[in-house]
């Protein structure tokens, strides 16, 4: 047993120090949109188009090799949710809701490095997940009804791809884009009466800009 505890710490002290850290901080504009699936014999309800939101805050690079890195951070991120709202039974205009939803981001991700494709310059591609706890929400109207509470957990899958650029012996800047879908529906309790059940997934589209030392 003791000598079984002495490899692991062995173990342990070899990967720490042989890993290297790197702190960044990322800011990210976004197009925020989601999907929805119901069905009901009273109404329709669409998407309403995207948002431009944001999404920020620090994250740490772990090297695991030359060209792999673990990615972890811990984001501010805002989203929109918007719904387009059809009467079947009645010939009026079709009418729209608008909430604000903010979260703490928690990603989770590899980061695979190419070699050098020019002077200090390489392109990364990213793959992971994050789990997102809802902090806040708003409907953008007094009027809006049909989404009464939003689910305190999200989870989304993210993939992405970008170029880093060593300004400095340890200074970095990168910018990408990358891609979240969400795998949770956000909506926990729903207006009665609309005659089906309510899901709505978030998606967003980021343009990743930040700096790690």
């Amino acid at each position: 047993m003791r000598k079984n505890l002495l490899l692991i710490l062995l173990l342990s002290l070899s990967f720490s120090a042989f890993s290297q850290f790197k702190i960044g901080f990322q800011f990210s504009p976004i197009l925020s949109s989601n999907r929805i699936d119901f069905t009901s014999d009273n109404v329709d309800l669409e998407t309403d188009g995207t948002g431009l939101k944001l999404a920020t805050g620090p994250f740490v690079d772990i090297q695991l090799t030359d060209n792999y890195y673990f990615n972890v951070g811990v984001f501010y991120a805002s989203k929109r949710v918007g719904i387009e709202v059809r009467d079947k039974a009645n010939a009026v205009p079709p009418s729209k809701e608008e909430y604000d939803l903010q979260y703490v981001q928690i990603p989770v991700s590899m980061k695979l490095y190419t070699n050098e494709v020019s002077l200090d310059k390489r392109i990364y591609f990213q793959f992971g997940a994050a789990l997102e706890f809802n902090v806040k929400e708003k409907p953008a109207d007094a009027s809006n009804v049909i989404v009464e509470n939003f689910r305190l957990f999200d989870t989304s899958l993210l993939a992405g791809l970008g170029m880093e650029y060593q300004i400095g012996t340890t200074t970095m800047l990168f910018g990408g884009l990358s891609y979240h879908r969400g795998l949770v529906n956000v909506v926990s309790e729903s207006v009665d009466g609309l005659g089906g059940d309510l899901a709505m997934k978030n998606d967003y589209i980021s343009l990743d800009l930040g700096i790690k030392f």
